[in-house]
């Protein structure tokens, strides 16, 4: 069962130092930008983000019932980086980074164990760059735990049954047991240790197993202790959010249970070479388990493995992975890889035995079957690379990781001090990651239909722009400068177009800034200016105020003429939609920010940027008059140096 490729370690005396570099290489994969990719803070995480906040105010818990409720490993362990970083999508993420790197070790030695030290460090390696675990590793959530704590039970577990130490199985029990703490995917593993036994006893391989399976039991059962004391006090724990997901549920199964069960299960099979999740925040959509380099190896793995079934260590890993298969196949979205969690320690062992066995294939010459390993290798590590660098700049992995929220968040931690910030309650009880990340103590939350107070002479407000916002005029100063932005796009798991999830008001106070022009006796002008973003991308600033009331609505017009007509043009009312004419009132000046880009590089010399208010309705341009009084024409010449 031991089989040690020849020479593969040949420049080292030991493995040490090659693990260690797996380790550098994993822990590499898994911190690099770990805050940024993904973007966003989803939903899942910032739910953990909050109870680790409710940890470290004393509120601690064996279990956490918001969000369909949730086992508490990854909470305390949540709770430690945020004491330590603060509120930040960073500090929700590292337990995962710092656990996904350090179970490559333990991947290590349960392969070893079972198969030697060269395998042992291929499935090191596997673990490290297969583009699963890596995301699995990257997002604050608690699957990821299960895979150190099924690996170290199952390692423990042949030492014991090795060594026939009792001491052994009795810690071998108490790492199990405290594995129901992690994720509820390890409730399939009773399953499988059952399996595994009766595989044992009728191989006559079962004297190992006793009497140290009743120190595993005791050690289990002295880690369930309060997972138990909690099931009898809330039963529904036990199966509250497995009944809403069940295959058995008839809204999950169509109607129709053995057909449902029989299509899971060939999708769950797919996982591994050819269709793996699609659910966008659990993988790149679609994108197997193993990638092409190591497809061959895990193949060569599998069909080692049947072939050898007799041996313990074999039949183990066959079990394994069709036992943890179960909980995707039993229930919704198969395959679902946060469901089938339980199967990674085990099942990166099977491309490490292929790789293993291409390595001392003798009828390849030996620097052929190490070149064509080390290719394999080299190259499912590029390609994970490849596809999560793809993945984490889509604009759909943003959309769905809530990345507009999270820039919400950050836009108001990072607003002057003295800014009072209010805030539409929606944003607050819509969006998790707004109130764990948002740590401003000067929002203050609102509900539109209750109205606002008066907003101070600097503030900031933050509307949900697909209502009425007519509670909004009122509240404004007498004068001020208004500055209107919004929000960068969002878009829910359900929804088919893209939308600016907010828009901010931000108020100062009025400077005293001249008139440039007067347009039509309505809009005046101040202190226009232009700046160029780049050679083709031109940013336009304009003021607005007025001296009365605007009767009727105005669409601004920006016109960039070049030697051949029009090169480029924007038409919009002032404030775009975010103003209403009817909000027009003396004292108050509207900032106007426009960005145009260009089809060509913009040229003084050759280009000229020409604007204009013209009525909405009827189309017609207000005349233009300068400071004297003068009436110039109907359109306005901006210089870039103005």
């Amino acid at each position: 069962m031991n089989f040690e490729p020849k020479r593969l370690l040949s420049s080292l005396q030991t493995g040490w130092a090659l693990l260690l570099f797996i380790l550098i290489l994993a822990g590499g994969l898994r911190f690099w930008q770990l805050a940024q990719l993904p973007p966003g803070l989803y939903r899942d995480e910032a739910f953990n983000g909050l109870d680790a906040l409710d940890v470290l105010d004393g509120q601690q818990a064996w279990f956490f019932p918001a969000n369909n409720g949730r086992e508490p490993a990854y909470i305390y362990l949540t709770a430690l980086f945020v004491a330590i970083f603060g509120r930040s999508a960073l500090a929700v993420r590292l337990g995962a980074a710092v656990v996904g790197t350090l179970t490559t070790g333990l991947v290590y030695l349960l392969a070893r164990a079972w198969y030697g030290r060269s395998t042992g460090l291929l499935a090191a390696f596997t673990w490290a760059v297969t583009l699963w675990p890596v995301h699995l590793s990257r997002i604050g959530l608690r699957p990821i735990l299960l895979a150190p704590f099924l690996a170290a039970a199952f390692w423990l577990g042949t030492l014991a049954y090795r060594r026939r130490q009792q001491w052994l199985w009795l810690i071998a029990g108490l790492v199990y047991g405290a594995g129901f703490y992690t994720y509820l995917a390890i409730r399939f593993t009773p399953l499988l240790l059952a399996a595994l036994a009766f595989y044992l006893l009728a191989r006559g391989k079962g004297k190992g197993l006793w009497p140290g399976l009743l120190w595993f039991g005791l050690g289990t059962a002295v880690s369930l202790i309060p997972f138990t004391f909690l099931v009898i006090q809330q039963p529904d724990i036990l199966l509250g959010r497995a009944g809403q997901v069940s295959i058995l549920n008839t809204a999950v199964n169509g109607g129709d249970l053995w057909a449902s069960v029989w299509q899971r299960g060939w999708q769950a099979l797919g996982l591994f070479l050819w269709q793996g999740d699609t659910i966008l925040r659990h993988n790149p959509a679609g994108r197997p388990l193993f990638d092409w380099f190591m497809a061959a190896p895990f193949l060569v793995g599998l069909g080692w493995c049947g072939r050898h079934w007799r041996r313990s260590a074999a039949m183990a890993l066959l079990l394994w992975t069709a036992v943890m298969l179960g909980p995707t196949i039993l229930a919704a979205d198969t395959p679902h890889f946060l469901r089938a969690s339980g199967l990674l320690p085990g099942v990166v062992i099977l491309p490490a035995i292929g790789l293993a066995q291409l390595w001392r294939w003798e009828r390849l010459p030996a620097r052929w079957r190490q070149g064509v390993v080390l290719f394999l290798m080299m190259g499912s590590l590029v390609m994970t690379v490849r596809d999560y660098e793809r993945y984490g700049r889509a604009a759909d992995t943003g959309y769905l990781f809530e990345q507009a929220a999270r820039a919400l968040a950050e836009t108001v931690n990072a607003s002057p001090a003295d800014a009072a910030i209010f805030m539409d309650d929606r944003f607050w009880s819509g969006w998790p990651s707004i109130p764990f990340l948002v740590a401003n103590p000067h929002v203050s939350r609102f509900r539109p239909e209750a109205g606002l107070p008066s907003l101070p002479a600097a503030s900031q407000l933050i509307v949900w722009p697909y209502a009425a916002l007519d509670f909004i005029p009122p509240a404004l100063p007498e004068t001020a400068l208004v500055r209107i932005e919004s929000g960068p796009l969002h878009r829910g798991d359900l929804e088919p177009n893209a939308y600016p999830l907010y828009t901010r008001y931000l108020v100062s106070p009025a400077p005293d800034w001249p008139t440039t022009a007067t347009f039509g006796n309505q809009l005046a002008l101040h202190r226009p200016a232009v700046d160029l973003l780049d050679a083709s991308t031109l940013q336009i600033d304009l003021t607005w105020s007025t001296e009365t009331a605007v009767p009727r609505p105005l669409t601004l017009f920006i016109h960039i003429l070049g030697p051949a007509g029009m090169a480029a043009q924007q038409d919009t009312p002032p404030g775009s939609d975010n103003w209403p004419h009817s909000w027009w009132r003396p004292g108050l000046l509207l900032y106007d920010r426009h960005i145009i880009t260009l089809p060509e590089p913009f040229d003084p010399d050759r280009h000229q940027i020409i604007i204009g208010l013209y009525d909405s309705e009827t189309k017609t341009r207000l005349p233009i008059f300068d400071p004297g009084g003068n009436a110039a024409s109907d359109s306005w010449e901006l210089k870039i140096d103005e």
